[in-house]
């Protein structure tokens, strides 16, 4: 699934790749090229496009919230980096199986 810009014109593939590049932080761009290259290699050996497809909308998804979520995300990504995810999630945590038993009723 894509998600249309406000303006109304959907990117396209080699604009999400600069878009990417250009707002993703310096620490995560390796990441990125890595998967990239992985996934374009992927394609061109075996004529299925869709995983390359994948990687890029994903990255680029990212790339937009580290671009456009605002304060909020900042302080979320502080928080994680510094491990202090009691901040982040407070209140005891859940058993999983319990959630799951929860899911399938």
């Amino acid at each position: 699934m894509t998600t249309a810009e406000p303006t109304g014109h959907e990117p396209t593939i080699g604009e999400r790749v600069a878009y990417t590049r250009e707002h993703l932080p310096a620490e995560e761009r390796d990441l990125y090229e890595d998967a990239l290259r992985e996934a374009t290699e992927q394609a061109l050996g075996s004529g299925d496009y869709g995983p390359l497809g994948d990687i890029i909308e994903q990255w680029w998804r990212a790339a937009r919230i580290e671009d456009r979520g605002g304060e909020s995300w900042q302080r979320q990504k502080r928080i994680i980096k510094e491990g202090r995810w009691d901040e982040l999630f407070p209140g005891p945590g859940r058993d999983v199986d319990e959630v799951i038993e929860e899911l399938l009723r």
